[in-house]
């Protein structure tokens, strides 16, 4: 099969490294696979076969004229390499592969990595793609729900990780050299990796932090991304009184070694649609506190992969936290069984064969 991802910019990013992995994975069953975007730092991660192909689609607008651009080049691709199946993956690579499959009648499918507000251009222009893929049950609903998407016309497939990237067991002194290397003294470290943005519960958790330190005075948190409102957060820290015990690292691509130095990994978001941090963690095996949304909600009822506290509760999350920290048998635990679910669930492979049986549907039901 020859196929066409399609996506924004190949930085730093959650459908970024999405986009990667899927590529990897679908070149490694044996199809072709051309991946078009703005490029980015991750574009390196892709593998040697896989072609690269760099358009103007830096843009977050549907009327921008590098989405004009962007669909000519393309089409000449599409034609030269008989391409079967275009999947976009953001919002304007969605809406210029709605154009490029018109053009060269070529079928397209798109997946929604989250929630969006259901405003009058998404309605009226949703590029749907004749099959869509959400990421997770919650933007399963969100799709029907907010935008009247056809349930028949979606798919749920989980994001998946390459396993084999998780393979390697730290050393007391990389982890060691690890914390020297982030300013980090040897206490616990509570740890999110998410973008800096009001959803993802940041001011929930430094409020939590602020409580937790009244208990367990060395502890230190450890903020990992960038976003809009990271001068809000910083702000925030200084009125706390906390600056000493909170370290800021941006977006970077070593998440596996700060990872490895987390004894809490914390997910206190108020809306969610699944997240691969949230998997990378459990791959580490670092015990997870998640806000009760989303699906990893839905996954702990009957697996106990983590500890649910509700949205907002600073209280409560302060409390989740302090138990794993000093309950290590519980915490242990959990995260066991964290990790034996990723290991079975989240596989770069088992989401390349659901999207690839998505691709033969679509291709299919277009002859």
């Amino acid at each position: 099969m020859k196929i066409l991802l399609l996506t924004s910019n190949l930085n730093v990013g959650g459908i970024e490294r999405y986009t990667i992995t899927l590529a990897n994975a679908l070149w490694k069953a044996g199809h072709s696979v051309f991946v078009a975007s703005a490029g980015g730092e991750l574009q390196k991660d892709l593998l040697p076969g896989i072609k690269a192909v760099r358009v103007p689609l830096g843009t977050k607008s549907i009327a921008s004229p590098k989405i004009t651009a962007t669909v000519f080049k393309l089409r000449e691709l599409v034609k030269e390499e008989k391409i079967e199946i275009i999947h976009a993956q953001t919002r304007v690579a969605q809406f210029a592969a709605c154009i490029l499959s018109g053009m060269t009648k070529v079928p397209y499918v798109s997946t929604w990595h989250g929630f969006y507000r259901p405003h009058f251009f998404r309605k009226v222009l949703p590029c749907w793609g004749e099959v869509t893929i959400a990421i997770s049950m919650a933007v399963y609903e969100h799709l029907k729900n907010d935008f009247n998407r056809d349930e028949k016309k979606i798919r749920v497939i989980h994001n998946g990780l390459d396993l084999s990237r998780f393979k390697h067991v730290y050393t007391a002194q990389e982890k060691l050299e690890i914390r020297k290397r982030y300013g980090l003294k040897e206490s616990p470290v509570i740890g999110i990796i998410a973008r800096l943005s009001e959803e993802k519960g940041h001011l929930i958790l430094l409020a939590a932090f602020k409580g937790l330190l009244d208990d367990i005075r060395d502890a230190q948190l450890l903020i990992v991304g960038g976003g809009r409102i990271e001068n809000k957060i910083r702000a925030r820290v200084s009125e706390l009184g906390i600056k000493g015990n909170v370290c800021f690292v941006g977006n970077t691509l070593d998440t596996h070694d700060l990872l490895s130095v987390m004894d809490v990994f914390a997910r206190p978001s108020t809306s969610e649609g699944f997240g691969l941090t949230i998997v990378e963690a459990m791959l580490m095996g670092v015990p997870v506190i998640s806000s009760n949304v989303g699906d990893f909600k839905t996954m702990n009822e009957d697996t106990g992969i983590g500890v649910l506290v509700d949205p907002l509760d600073s209280r409560d999350l302060k409390e989740a936290i302090k138990k794993i920290l000093t309950d290590r048998e519980f915490a242990m635990k959990i995260s066991a069984a964290a990790k034996k679910y990723a290991e079975s669930h989240f596989s770069a492979e088992r989401m390349a064969r659901q999207v690839e049986k998505v691709y033969r549907e679509v291709i299919d039901g277009s002859k």
